[in-house]
């Protein structure tokens, strides 16, 4: 393995194999869980016997805590866990009862920046401050864990499920998060991978800030307020997500740069795509369907590679309002729409003329909200229609000039 992820492991199977007189210490209901791990040495194992097991447990060393059929609570105080020795691992193991203090911050399972390379792995949290908190951290791992956050008060109160601050070559895969603030957070978190992970019932399901050269890829978020939301960020590849079913939609770019947003499926959501002050990204084959709005862009967005994606069914295929057209297929394929009314005569996979979204309306409502309230009136019908053929009435809109006739992409 290249770079430092791979010299801590190798590091970390060297002083593994080292260790061939690594003791297990089991702990009964009733005895003192922070005992045991103060006397583990490093390589040992702490193991908790099924049953509650009450402690504000303090791992410092590089041992194992795990506990299959047993409790540990902190009895609302505080953190459960707190991870500070490099390499160690809490497994198997039920986490209860953290405090509720957002500022300090009380969670159910807290990894400290001394703790590189920490592994927690097929845990079962539920606290009412934050899930796991992941604290400028090298290395760490959050696996197969099933984490689910307060819905007590109101949601930019709770902590969120799975915290990730200031940290480097992180991995969060394989878990089930319902509920909290956000489901995985990202903040001036860089080169990590948040895969294969399940968010439901979340405000963002996945939400980066200022967090560059991260992957995001497999995951899918429902039932949420919104998505998958990139922001103050560049170079993060997310490809091969779902969101469906969220309230306001399903991916957001807002002040992005050199981002690949590829092979994503978005549906059901109350936006499909939307766009913000975000530049130079990339876009292709991702499937917008049955959302409210397919796509909207706003604030700047501009020299946007957007090719070869479906949008299909959205209520309204594009909300656009801004200065001068922007124009897709340009230089390459553009993107198939669903309600495309042009025909391809030579049989070469794109339409004989431009697909040019009906801006007219959407500017008026922008400027008039009110006007809203005549949407497929008749009046708002011609006004539409008219526009087409009056150039004093034209406004500014998404013009793809290779639009694709079908989804065989």
């Amino acid at each position: 393995m290249r770079g430092a992820l791979g010299t801590i492991l190798l590091i970390a199977s060297a002083l593994l194999s080292a260790n061939t007189q690594a003791a297990t210490l089991r702990v009964e209901p009733g005895q003192s869980v922070q005992a045991a791990l103060d006397r583990a040495r490093d390589g040992d194992v702490v193991l908790l016997a099924p049953g509650k097991h009450r402690a504000n447990a303090i791992l410092r060393r590089r041992v194992k805590l795990r506990g299959p059929g047993a409790t540990l609570s902190a009895g609302g105080k505080g953190t459960v866990v707190r991870v500070e020795g490099a390499f160690a691992t809490v497994e198997d193991l039920a986490l209860r009862d953290g405090g509720k203090d957002l500022g300090a911050p009380d969670a159910c399972a807290y990894v400290a920046k001394s703790a590189t390379g920490a592994v927690l792995r097929r845990l079962d949290i539920r606290c009412p401050g934050f899930g796991v908190w992941v604290h400028a951290t090298l290395g760490a791992q959050v696996l197969d864990s099933k984490i689910t956050g307060s819905m007590e008060g109101n949601r930019p109160e709770r902590g969120n499920a799975i915290q990730l601050f200031d940290g480097s070559k992180l991995m969060v895969r394989g878990n089930q998060v319902w509920g909290g603030r956000d489901g995985i957070y990202l903040s001036a978190t860089d080169d990590s991978s948040i895969i294969d992970n399940r968010v439901e019932q979340t405000r963002y399901g996945v939400h980066y800030m200022y967090s560059h050269r991260n992957t995001v890829r497999g995951n899918h978020v429902l039932k949420s307020q919104a998505g998958f939301a990139l922001m103050q960020s560049r170079d993060i590849i997310a490809e091969y997500n779902v969101a469906t079913g969220n309230i306001e939609g399903g991916f957001f770019l807002r002040d992005v740069e050199d981002c690949q947003v590829n092979n994503n499926r978005s549906e059901n959501n109350g936006m499909g795509l939307f766009f913000y002050g975000s530049t130079t990204n990339h876009l292709e084959h991702n499937l917008i369907r049955h959302n409210e709005v397919g796509v909207k862009i706003w604030g700047g967005s501009i020299d946007n590679e957007v090719t070869k994606n479906a949008f299909i069914g959205n209520r309204n295929q594009v909300f656009y309002v801004a200065a001068e057209d922007l124009v897709f297929g340009e230089s390459g394929a553009g993107n198939f729409w669903g309600d495309y009314m042009g025909w391809d005569q030579n049989g070469d996979g794109f339409g004989d003329r431009p697909y040019r979204v009906d801006s007219f309306t959407t500017n008026l409502v922008h400027r008039f909200p009110s006007a809203v309230l005549l949407m497929r009136s008749p009046a708002l019908e011609l006004l539409s229609h008219l526009e087409q053929r009056l150039p004093l009435l034209r406004v500014p809109t998404v013009v793809d000039k290779r639009p694709l006739v079908s989804t065989d992409l």
